[in-house]
Parts: C-alpha cells; structure tokens; sequence
C-alpha cells in the first residue's frame, strides 16, 4: 500500500460501533441486536478490557496493537486533549505502533484514537492522532470529530494547523446505525449471530500524499463466510498449542460505495470456544482474535480485565 498504507490499515473502514453495554443504557430498537451482544463485553461490573496485537506485514512482525473498551458511569474520559466530566456511556481506545521500511525508507507510525459514545448507543466524540516518522520526518495528523443525529462534523489538522472542516449528514439514529471508524474491530466481534444487519460509517477518503481529501459517509455490512471454524495463527495466549483448538466464526466486513467502487472489505476471525480433548469450552464473549486486510494482519496475543 506504499506509503499510505500505515495509515489505511488502521483506518480500516479501519473502522470501529457506537456500542454501550446494558449497564449502561438503553438502546434504540434498530440497535437491539448489537446492543445486546455488547451488553456481555461492555457491563458495568466488567471492568476495562485490553485487547493486544502483535501486527504483520505477510510473515514479517512490525509492530503492536492495542485496543481498549469500558462502560463508563459518572467519570471523566479524554477525547483529543479535551476531558469530559462525569462521562457515561462506553469508552474506546486504541494504540498503533508499527515500523517497517517502504520504498527503501524507514517509516515509523503512532496512532491513537479515542471514541466516547453515550447511553443511548450513539457516538459523540471521536479522535485519531497519527505520527509518522519518515527517515526521520516527523508529520502529525489529528481528526477530531463530533456527532448529532443526523450530522457528523470533523476537523482535521496537519502539525497543529488546521487545514480542513465539513460536515457530513448521515440517517436519524432512530432509523439507521450509524458508527464511527475508529473502533470497527470492537464492533466485529457483535456481529456474530446476526443477519443482514448494516451502519452508516464516515469514510476517510486519502490523496496521493496521505493527506485527508473527503469525507464521506457509506455504508458497512459484514456476512459469514465460516462458521464453526478453527482459528489458527494467533499469539502469546493464544497461540496454536497442541491438544487445544480454538473455534470461531470468519466474519467478511466490506463497504459500500457507489462511487468510485466498491470500496475495501477486511476478514475477522472471531472466537467464541476452544476445545481440549472432547471437551468444547465456550467463552464468555467473542473476541477479535485475528483480523487481515490485505497483506495486514492482527494476531490476538492477550486479553485482560482490570
């Protein structure tokens, strides 16, 4: 993917729902079905989950990748520098670390991003920070977005100056989902076991230079295409081991344009049980455990409650 592409898989569509867990509130009927799953990961006695990810490039290891979720009730969170006092809702994050060399340059890149949606399932702020070195370049992007219901409003700044703002409309939250892109992989995981089930999704639509052209807003949906299927390939804690075997559900995620095309799709591999012997011990919630687009992939290593 060049030189754009520390930023596109991250991106992708390197997108993530506005999920809040049962605890939490409560959610419209177009949400029920997710809601319901999130309820299980996000609950108020659940307590801060840690996803982490070792993160290649084909066979070649090239950084990390770290993505965390919270049901937050009365207490302060940060979304791009800014602290919102007494927060309830679920709160998401996410750290990207990655190196590798490209076109015969070294190219180093950090990304975070933070997503706080509110009680009634619906996204109100996001934030993604981008730092990319470049044979020792530094360039810092920043996206700061906000949410209404019908309406998603964004600036984005290159080393501190802004240099770009829109708004974008998108369906009623009564009506459609709608998502922000950021935390896509936490909202994969929900999917399993529903049908037929889309969201509304600002796109960040890149030029030449890796600098953000448009926005706009699309559609994502995802469809089974294993089930029941060994999942193979993970790290740490989760790495193939013998005499256990980890099951799960293969998940295409794809996005809808209607121009200029078809857009880009990534596969996750969620897993919901393992197997030792004759004995199949489910989990108590899906977890994303291998995500790949392209030639990137996301290999889960460990996952903690504090």
């Amino acid at each position: 993917m060049k030189k754009k592409i520390l930023l596109v898989f991250a991106i992708i569509l390197v997108a993530t729902i506005a999920v809040v867990a049962a605890a939490c509130g409560n959610s419209t009927p177009t949400q029920s079905v997710l809601f319901n799953s999130a309820s299980k990961v996000w609950g108020k006695s659940d307590g801060k989950e840690t996803l982490t990810y070792d993160v290649y490039r084909g066979e070649a290891a090239i950084g990390t990748y770290v993505m965390t979720g919270e049901c937050v009730i009365g207490a302060p969170v940060t979304v791009g520098g800014e602290t919102v006092e007494s927060a309830s809702g679920t709160y998401f994050t996410s750290a990207l670390n990655v190196s590798e060399e490209i076109d015969g340059k070294t190219v180093t890149t950090a990304m975070e991003t933070q997503s706080l949606l509110d009680t009634g399932f619906r996204v109100q702020k996001s934030y993604r920070k981008t730092t990319t070195v470049t044979d020792g370049v530094t360039k810092v992007t920043e996206i700061i977005g906000s949410y209404t219901e019908d309406n998603y409003s964004y600036t984005y700044k290159v080393d501190g100056e802004e240099v770009k703002k829109g708004d974008v409309s998108h369906s009623a939250f009564a009506s459609s989902a709608y998502i922000d892109n950021d935390f896509i992989y936490q909202v994969a995981r929900l999917l399993v076991g529903t049908s037929g089930l889309s969201v509304n999704v600002p796109y960040y639509n890149y030029d030449e230079n890796g600098d953000l052209s448009t926005v706009t807003m699309e559609n994502v949906s995802a469809a089974v295409t294993a089930t029941d299927a060994q999942i193979t390939g993970m790290r740490g804690d989760f790495a193939d081991k013998e005499g256990r075997v980890w099951i799960g559900t293969q998940l295409s995620v794809s996005l809808t344009r209607d121009f200029p095309g078809s857009g880009t799709s990534f596969s996750c591999h969620i897993v919901t049980s393992y197997t030792e012997g004759e004995q199949n011990t489910p989990l108590p919630y899906a977890l994303p455990g291998k995500i790949v687009e392209d030639e990137i992939s996301y290999l889960l290593t460990s996952e903690e409650r504090a």
